[in-house]
């Protein structure tokens, strides 16, 4: 079985980010009213499981083998880690964020970076080690709104499809790969699918909107004469109501291990 290298595309803290992250995404679960839909779906990439003829096609590909992300391999520690980031990326090793997960216990790295996909905007990828092993056990790299605000969410988008076409033309077990799946909303798994090895790959993107401050309101004075509020109230209420802004979130992640990740968890009959 020959063995390719997955991710070899082109290529206030950061870790504070890492978990605005969390809270971005379940802004938009709850205030998002439509995801965008991923364009140029290529024949027998429908959404959900494969059809019978992309399974065979996909099938006839040589086996892939998930290693990791471009230079940084699951397994690695974390001197061989920051080695592969300075070959990747060039940044310095001062550069690099240190953090951690208070409830996994485990130990980040963080970096951003710009046009990991082609005008995508800036990239925030967060390698991540295990809990006991101190080895690298999953890597997330994340784009869109929260990282690049001006940027717009077609451009996210478009980046979903190269990643999501790329991913699937690669040699991932068919019987695990699953392709443009709505799974809620306002969020379509692009793409997620194992190697031979049991090592997981997942794309997703996220796509809504948010209506902007009603700045009308907020700029309101604050006066205790009647007739003054009233007459502000009359004018902001011939304003247009504020547009709202559309976000977008791309997050692809490789996990070594999906099935017994190395976190900290408490174990049966501890407690």
């Amino acid at each position: 079985m020959s063995k390719s290298k997955l991710s070899d595309f082109s290529s206030a803290t950061i870790i504070a980010s890492v978990f605005a992250l969390v809270v971005v995404t379940v802004i938009l679960t709850v205030l998002a009213v439509n995801y965008l839909p991923l364009a140029d779906r290529s024949a027998g990439r429908q959404a959900g499981q494969l059809t019978h003829d992309a399974r065979a096609k996909a099938a006839a590909k040589t086996p892939i083998v998930v290693t990791g992300f471009r230079s940084a391999s699951f397994g690695d520690d974390e001197a061989t880690v920051r080695q592969a980031i300075n070959k990747d990326f060039g940044v310095a090793d001062d550069k690099i964020i240190v953090g951690k997960s208070d409830t996994e216990k485990t130990k980040l790295l963080a970096i951003r970076v710009k046009d990991v996909v082609p005008d995508s905007g800036i990239a925030e990828i967060v390698y991540i080690f295990g809990y006991e092993s101190k080895q690298l056990i999953q890597v997330n790299v994340v784009m869109g709104s929260q990282l690049s605000p001006d940027i717009e969410p077609i451009k996210i988008a478009t980046a979903a499809n190269i990643l999501g076409n790329y991913l699937a033309d690669q040699g991932f077990d068919p019987e695990t790969v699953s392709v443009n799946q709505k799974i809620g909303p306002n969020a379509v798994r692009v793409f997620t699918g194992r190697d031979l090895e049991g090592h997981l790959v997942t794309l997703l993107f996220q796509e809504g909107q948010v209506k902007q401050a009603d700045v009308a309101e907020a700029a309101t004075p604050d006066s205790k004469d009647k007739n003054t509020k009233e007459k502000a109230k009359e004018s902001s209420a011939v304003k247009a109501e504020p547009a709202a802004k559309r976000f977008a979130i791309l997050r692809l992640s490789y996990v070594a291990d999906p099935v017994n990740p190395d976190i900290f968890k408490i174990e049966k009959g501890e407690f």
